[in-house]
Formats: C-alpha cells, sequence, structure tokens
C-alpha cells in the first residue's frame, strides 16, 4: 500500500514536466490561436479582425500551394523511407554479410549530424563546381544537373537529403523487428520448400507490420514539420518551388512580420498534424484488434 506522502512525492517530480509542458507547448497553441484573430506586425497595435486571417489564408494561392507541397513531399518522403531502410535493413541483417555491424554504425551517422549542417554540406555539394556535377556527372555524362535551379528538381533534390539523413535512424528500427522474429519460422519454411520471396512475403513482412506502422508514424511526424533541411538548403527557392508549410509559416512571421496570418497558417498546420495522428491511431487500433 502506498502512504499519502509516497502519492504526494510523485506529485512533486511530474510537477516540473507539467509546468514546462504548459509553459513551452500548451501556451504558445492557445497563443497562436488568439493571435489568429487579430493583424499584427509587432510594430504597431493589433486589431482585431475576427476570422478574416482564415478566409484569406483559405483564398491564398501560396498557402495552398505551400500545403499541398507539404504533402506531396511528405508522402513521397515517407514511402520512399519505408521502402529503402527496410532494404537496408535486410541486407543488413543478413549473417552472410561480413562486419555488418561496421556497416550498420556506418549508415547510422547521418542521423547523429546537426541537420542545418547537413543541409548547408549539400547546399554546397549541388552547386554547379559541386562535387556531384563537377566531380561526377560533367565527366561522366558530359552535362550537370539543376539540383537547385529548376523548379522541377529542387523539391526531390531536398527529398534525397532528407533520406540521406533519415534512412539509417529506420534501418535500425527494421533490424530490431527482423532480430525479434523467431528463427524457427524461416527453418520450417526452408524445409517445407519455401523460397526466399515466398519468406519474406508470407513471414518477414506480415510479423513487421508493428515495425512499419511505427516507422510510418514517426517519420510523418519528422517529415511534414521538416524546417531545417528546406531553409539552409534553398530558403524555398527557386520561385518559392520548395518552399513548405513550415517556410511559408516562417516567411510570413520573421520576414513580412504578419504575425496574425502567419499563426493562423500554423492553426491548419496543426489540424493537419491532428489529422495524421486520427490517421495513425485508427491503424494501431486495427491493428491490435
Amino acid at each position: 500500500m502506498k502512504t499519502k506522502s509516497q502519492s504526494r512525492a510523485g506529485y512533486y517530480f511530474v510537477v516540473p514536466t507539467v509546468i514546462l509542458f504548459c509553459v513551452f507547448l500548451i501556451y504558445p497553441m492557445l497563443n497562436s490561436f488568439r493571435l489568429s484573430l487579430y493583424s499584427w506586425n509587432i510594430m504597431e497595435p493589433m486589431q482585431f479582425v475576427a476570422f478574416d486571417n482564415f478566409k484569406t489564408l483559405l483564398q491564398d494561392q501560396e498557402f495552398l500551394s505551400s500545403w499541398g507541397r507539404t504533402l506531396q513531399y511528405t508522402l513521397t518522403s515517407v514511402a520512399l523511407l519505408l521502402v529503402i531502410s527496410f532494404v537496408f535493413a535486410l541486407m543488413l541483417d543478413s549473417r552472410m554479410l561480413k562486419a555488418r555491424n561496421m556497416f550498420q554504425a556506418i549508415y547510422f551517422i547521418p542521423v547523429v549530424l546537426v541537420t542545418p549542417a547537413v543541409g548547408v554540406v549539400w547546399k554546397l555539394m549541388f552547386q554547379t563546381t559541386g562535387i556531384l556535377n563537377a566531380g561526377i556527372f560533367a565527366p561522366l555524362f558530359g552535362a550537370t544537373v539543376p539540383w537547385l535551379e529548376s523548379k522541377n528538381v529542387a523539391l526531390y533534390s531536398i527529398m534525397m537529403v532528407q533520406l540521406w539523413i533519415s534512412a539509417g535512424y529506420y534501418m535500425v528500427m527494421f533490424i530490431a523487428g527482423l532480430q525479434g522474429i523467431p528463427e524457427e519460422y524461416y527453418e520450417s519454411a526452408v524445409i517445407d520448400g519455401a523460397s526466399w520471396s515466398k519468406r519474406l512475403f508470407a513471414i518477414t513482412i506480415p510479423l513487421l507490420k508493428p515495425v512499419f506502422l511505427l516507422v510510418f508514424v514517426t517519420s510523418v511526424l519528422f517529415t511534414f514539420g521538416q524546417f531545417a533541411l528546406p531553409y539552409t538548403i534553398s530558403q524555398g527557392g527557386p520561385n518559392y518551388s520548395t518552399e513548405l508549410l513550415t517556410l511559408f509559416v516562417y516567411r510570413n512571421a520573421f520576414k513580412y512580420l504578419k504575425v496574425g496570418y502567419a499563426s493562423t497558417a500554423s492553426i491548419f498546420y496543426f489540424l493537419t498534424m491532428i489529422v495524421f495522428s486520427i490517421m495513425q491511431i485508427r491503424l494501431f487500433s486495427d491493428k491490435k484488434r
């Protein structure tokens, strides 16, 4: 039986975390809702405009484009992350591979690097005189790739960096899942004459469904809120072709000083994340059933 003093001590340990959570998460979120009802440029007094910011935002083609672009960036990156990290996990979990621990460590290195620093380095590599064009494509193919100059290529260039940074992290998740599958399942399948592909689709993938769901959830949350990579690599260019929703909020809040308008855009960002979260909760619920 716990005494009252022991129960009280538990609350004392929880209180600092609750305070920090309220100060740095709950209050800013509620304040964003409040600011969205005002027109404010920091320099002048706030003017109450009710829901005018919401009406203007829904008619703003730049916002709608950035929102759609963010969905494209997120869904494409997550789909590729699922495939690439799973394939890497299959390769590096093989007992036939020598020094697999060393390769796992090498593939995990990008995960621990600072994202803004990674963005700056890749921006230099993407330049016409960078290692990708001057060192690889120009000598081998006689042409250069407009990694950041073309509106059709720039977003996918940032996606490539996103995959390079994140694949190692999710690869480790898949490796942990693979190592949790009993070896007896594979031995029985081999005795029954099952090929490698049949073992993959009949044993490995079905038993890794919880891991796939976990990777999907975490990668959606991380990718949808990505700011550092597009900001350091392209700052939304060329011609806003790589401006994600986070950059749209940043540009309106800190460049144009349209704080109320930016707060309104952040609310749509929040609502989109809520929709993703509900979808993910339902996926987990269906899995438990």
